[in-house]
């Protein structure tokens, strides 16, 4: 009984989110109210309140759930512990990557864009914890793959250069007309073979120089 309980509770917190996500994208957080998200869930008012903490907590799972759409912790955890070719883990991060960004009408990248580009208070809260998290595991792969030490100064730069072309590429899979937007209809393979050629060049470049 309680196990069908907390199965249909995961199912009205999961209704509730995606509803968030959704109409945030489209409206933005500041115009989307509890009411609009509790009638799209179809869900009584007080169950945001209930599962989430009130709107604050929903809001910082809506951010989260885009956040680990593109870039799951987990995933990368697993991807760092494991005994691939240290260049092999910055290749299947890539796939992995473009693969999630081919999909077509999802809400992930428009929340994940209009908080890049509007932050709120709340991009704060996530960097210094999920955010935090994730870049210290992207940190460990790229330092594998250049043969960087992590703690190097020229480290933090090539962070920088590897996952900046992915930052573009979530923005030109949006909808809107952009130069850029014709990027991300390229076939995945050749993305990936793109973006691993960039990234090893300029990584073995570094690495000479330090």
């Amino acid at each position: 009984m309680s196990r069908a309980r907390r199965s249909d509770g995961d199912l009205t917190k999961a209704k509730i989110l995606e509803a968030a996500g959704s109409l945030i994208a489209q409206h933005g957080f500041a115009q989307t109210s509890n009411k609009m998200i509790a009638q799209a869930a179809q869900v009584d008012l007080a169950a945001i309140n209930y599962h989430f903490d009130g709107r604050d907590g929903l809001y910082r799972a809506v951010l989260v759930e885009a956040h680990a759409h593109y870039l799951e912790e987990n995933f990368l955890l697993e991807l760092l512990a494991s005994s691939h070719h240290p260049t092999q883990k910055l290749e299947l991060f890539f796939e992995m990557l473009v693969a999630k960004l081919a999909e077509k009408n999802v809400w992930y990248n428009k929340v994940f864009i209009r908080e890049f580009f509007s932050p709120t208070s709340y991009l704060k809260d996530f960097m210094a914890n999920d955010g935090a998290r994730k870049f210290q595991a992207m940190r460990s792969i790229i330092s594998q793959a250049s043969g960087i030490d992590e703690n190097h100064p020229a480290l933090l730069p090539c962070i920088l250069s590897v996952l900046a072309p992915c930052l573009m590429l979530i923005i030109s899979s949006n909808n809107v007309p952009t130069p850029i937007h014709s990027i991300s209809q390229m076939n995945e393979k050749q993305l990936v073979k793109h973006f691993m050629t960039f990234s090893l060049a300029g990584l073995e470049a570094v690495k000479k120089s330090v």
